[in-house]
Protein backbone atom coordinates (compact mmCIF):
# COMPACT_ATOMS: atom_id res chain seq x y z
CA UNK A 1 0.00 0.00 0.00
CA UNK A 2 1.12 3.56 -0.66
CA UNK A 3 2.15 6.01 2.01
CA UNK A 4 -1.14 7.89 1.62
CA UNK A 5 -3.22 4.75 2.07
CA UNK A 6 -1.14 3.62 5.05
CA UNK A 7 -1.45 7.08 6.57
CA UNK A 8 -5.24 6.99 6.26
CA UNK A 9 -5.39 3.47 7.65
CA UNK A 10 -3.16 4.39 10.63
CA UNK A 11 -4.49 7.92 11.13
CA UNK A 12 -1.03 9.42 10.58
CA UNK A 13 -0.02 12.11 8.10
CA UNK A 14 2.26 11.14 5.22
CA UNK A 15 4.92 13.64 6.37
CA UNK A 16 5.00 11.89 9.77
CA UNK A 17 5.41 8.53 8.02
CA UNK A 18 8.30 9.94 5.99
CA UNK A 19 9.89 11.15 9.23
CA UNK A 20 9.39 7.72 10.83
CA UNK A 21 11.10 6.21 7.79
CA UNK A 22 14.04 8.65 8.10
CA UNK A 23 14.57 7.82 11.79
CA UNK A 24 14.19 4.07 11.26
CA UNK A 25 10.86 3.41 12.97
CA UNK A 26 8.98 2.23 9.88
CA UNK A 27 10.52 1.13 6.61
CA UNK A 28 8.76 0.60 3.29
CA UNK A 29 8.70 -3.03 2.18
CA UNK A 30 9.54 -1.92 -1.36
CA UNK A 31 9.39 0.98 -3.80
CA UNK A 32 7.69 1.43 -7.13
CA UNK A 33 9.66 2.03 -10.31
CA UNK A 34 8.92 5.73 -9.80
CA UNK A 35 10.40 5.58 -6.27
CA UNK A 36 7.16 5.71 -4.28
CA UNK A 37 7.23 3.93 -0.94
CA UNK A 38 5.10 0.79 -0.60
CA UNK A 39 4.17 -0.64 2.79
CA UNK A 40 2.80 -3.98 3.95
CA UNK A 41 0.52 -5.05 6.82
CA UNK A 42 3.50 -5.25 9.18
CA UNK A 43 4.06 -1.50 8.74
CA UNK A 44 0.45 -0.82 9.75
CA UNK A 45 0.87 -3.03 12.84
CA UNK A 46 4.11 -1.28 13.70
CA UNK A 47 2.43 2.12 13.39
CA UNK A 48 -0.34 0.99 15.71
CA UNK A 49 2.33 0.02 18.26
CA UNK A 50 4.10 3.37 17.84
CA UNK A 51 0.87 5.35 18.30
CA UNK A 52 -0.11 3.46 21.46
CA UNK A 53 3.41 3.65 22.90
CA UNK A 54 3.49 7.42 22.29
CA UNK A 55 0.04 7.77 23.88
CA UNK A 56 1.46 5.96 26.93
CA UNK A 57 4.23 8.56 27.21
CA UNK A 58 7.10 6.73 25.56
CA UNK A 59 9.59 8.82 23.61
CA UNK A 60 10.41 8.05 19.99
CA UNK A 61 13.95 7.10 20.99
CA UNK A 62 12.58 4.58 23.52
CA UNK A 63 10.18 3.23 20.90
CA UNK A 64 13.02 2.97 18.38
CA UNK A 65 15.07 0.95 20.90
CA UNK A 66 12.18 -1.44 21.61
CA UNK A 67 11.63 -1.98 17.90
CA UNK A 68 15.36 -2.45 17.27
CA UNK A 69 15.59 -5.17 19.94
CA UNK A 70 12.53 -6.87 18.48
CA UNK A 71 13.86 -6.56 14.91
CA UNK A 72 17.06 -8.30 16.05
CA UNK A 73 14.89 -11.25 17.08
CA UNK A 74 15.34 -10.73 20.82
CA UNK A 75 12.51 -10.29 23.30
CA UNK A 76 12.30 -6.62 24.37
CA UNK A 77 10.23 -7.54 27.45
CA UNK A 78 12.81 -6.61 30.11
CA UNK A 79 13.59 -3.34 28.31
CA UNK A 80 9.87 -2.49 28.07
CA UNK A 81 9.30 -3.30 31.75
CA UNK A 82 12.26 -1.14 32.81
CA UNK A 83 11.09 1.69 30.57
CA UNK A 84 7.52 1.57 31.89
CA UNK A 85 8.78 1.44 35.47
CA UNK A 86 10.92 4.52 34.85
CA UNK A 87 7.99 6.32 33.22
CA UNK A 88 5.72 5.47 36.18
CA UNK A 89 8.28 6.96 38.59
CA UNK A 90 8.64 10.11 36.45
CA UNK A 91 4.87 10.46 36.24
CA UNK A 92 4.54 10.16 40.02
CA UNK A 93 7.03 13.02 40.37
CA UNK A 94 5.08 15.12 37.85
CA UNK A 95 1.81 14.39 39.65
CA UNK A 96 3.35 15.54 42.92
CA UNK A 97 4.51 18.74 41.26
CA UNK A 98 1.09 19.32 39.69
CA UNK A 99 -0.70 18.71 43.01
CA UNK A 100 1.56 21.29 44.68
CA UNK A 101 1.00 23.72 41.80
CA UNK A 102 -2.75 23.19 42.06
CA UNK A 103 -2.70 24.03 45.77
CA UNK A 104 -0.54 27.10 45.14
CA UNK A 105 -2.86 28.34 42.41
CA UNK A 106 -5.92 27.87 44.60
CA UNK A 107 -4.21 29.85 47.37
CA UNK A 108 -3.16 32.56 44.89
CA UNK A 109 -6.71 32.74 43.52
CA UNK A 110 -8.10 33.24 47.03
CA UNK A 111 -5.50 35.91 47.77
CA UNK A 112 -6.21 37.72 44.50
CA UNK A 113 -9.97 37.65 45.13
CA UNK A 114 -9.38 39.04 48.61
CA UNK A 115 -6.84 41.75 47.70
CA UNK A 116 -7.98 43.06 44.31
CA UNK A 117 -10.12 46.15 44.85
CA UNK A 118 -13.44 46.03 43.00
CA UNK A 119 -12.83 49.53 41.66
CA UNK A 120 -9.46 48.68 40.02
CA UNK A 121 -9.39 50.17 36.52
CA UNK A 122 -5.81 51.26 35.98
CA UNK A 123 -2.45 49.55 36.34
CA UNK A 124 -1.78 51.58 39.49
CA UNK A 125 -4.99 50.20 41.07
CA UNK A 126 -4.09 46.59 40.38
CA UNK A 127 -1.93 44.79 42.96
CA UNK A 128 -1.58 41.58 40.89
CA UNK A 129 2.10 42.05 40.03
CA UNK A 130 3.07 42.69 43.65
CA UNK A 131 0.93 39.79 44.87
CA UNK A 132 2.48 37.35 42.42
CA UNK A 133 6.01 38.69 43.04
CA UNK A 134 5.58 38.21 46.77
CA UNK A 135 3.74 34.89 46.55
CA UNK A 136 5.57 32.14 48.39
CA UNK A 137 4.85 28.54 49.14
CA UNK A 138 3.99 28.19 52.83
CA UNK A 139 6.63 26.58 55.01
CA UNK A 140 5.65 23.17 56.33
CA UNK A 141 4.55 23.37 59.93
CA UNK A 142 4.11 20.47 62.28
CA UNK A 143 2.82 17.21 60.88
CA UNK A 144 -0.84 17.29 59.98
CA UNK A 145 -3.19 14.34 59.83
CA UNK A 146 -3.38 12.84 56.35
CA UNK A 147 -5.93 14.63 54.22
CA UNK A 148 -6.28 17.71 56.42
CA UNK A 149 -4.42 19.93 53.95
CA UNK A 150 -6.56 18.47 51.20
CA UNK A 151 -9.70 19.39 53.12
CA UNK A 152 -8.57 23.01 53.46
CA UNK A 153 -7.70 23.23 49.76
CA UNK A 154 -10.67 21.20 48.51
CA UNK A 155 -14.26 22.29 48.10
CA UNK A 156 -13.87 25.43 50.15
CA UNK A 157 -11.07 26.86 47.91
Amino acid sequence: MTIGRLGKLAGIEAKTLRYYDRVGLVRPSSRTAAGYRLYDKQAADRLQFIRRAKALGMSLSDIRRILAVRDEGAAPCRHVLDLVSRNVAELATQIGYLETLHKDLLRLKRELKHRIPPQAVSAEDCPCFAIIQGFQRPRPTTEQPAGSARMREGRHG
